[in-house]
C-alpha cells in the first residue's frame, strides 16, 4: 500500500470488515440468486440452486470470498462484485463487442449453457 491511503486502510480492523462484508455480500447473493430462479422458472431449479447453496459448496464460497476480501481490499473487492452482479462498466464493453461478432456471441453463448449444464449434470447424478 502506499503511503498516502489513510491509516484504517492499512489495519486489520480494516481487512477484517472487508472480509465480513464480503461474506455477507455473497451470502445474500446466493439465497437470493435461487429465489430470482424459482420466481421466474419452476420449482425444481429453485430447489436444485438451494440444495447447493445450504451445502459444504456454500459455505466454501462464502469461506473464499471472505478469505479473498481480506487479502484483496475494500476497492478491488468491490470490482470482483460489480463483476458478479453486472454492473461493472465491462459489461457494457462486452455488449457492444458481442453485437458486432455474432459468431463469437453464439459459442460463447453456447459454451456457457453446457458448462452450466453440465456442471448441475456431474454434481447430482
Amino acid at each position: 500500500m502506499t503511503d498516502k491511503a489513510p491509516q484504517q486502510e492499512r489495519g486489520l480492523h480494516y481487512r477484517l470488515a472487508v472480509a465480513v462484508c464480503a461474506a455477507v455480500a455473497v451470502g445474500l447473493t446466493m439465497l437470493l440468486v435461487p429465489l430470482i430462479v424459482g420466481i421466474l422458472g419452476t420449482g425444481a431449479e429453485f430447489a436444485a440452486l438451494y440444495a447447493v447453496v445450504f451445502s459444504k459448496w456454500g459455505l466454501a464460497t462464502v469461506t473464499a470470498f471472505a478469505v479473498a476480501g481480506f487479502i484483496l481490499g475494500g476497492e478491488r473487492m468491490a470490482n470482483v462484485f460489480a463483476v458478479i452482479w453486472g454492473t461493472h462498466p465491462v459489461w457494457a464493453r462486452l455488449g457492444g463487442w458481442l453485437e458486432e461478432h455474432d459468431t463469437a456471441a453464439a459459442v460463447l453463448g453456447w459454451a456457457l449453457v453446457a458448462s452450466v449444464v453440465g456442471f448441475f449434470w456431474y454434481a447430482f447424478r
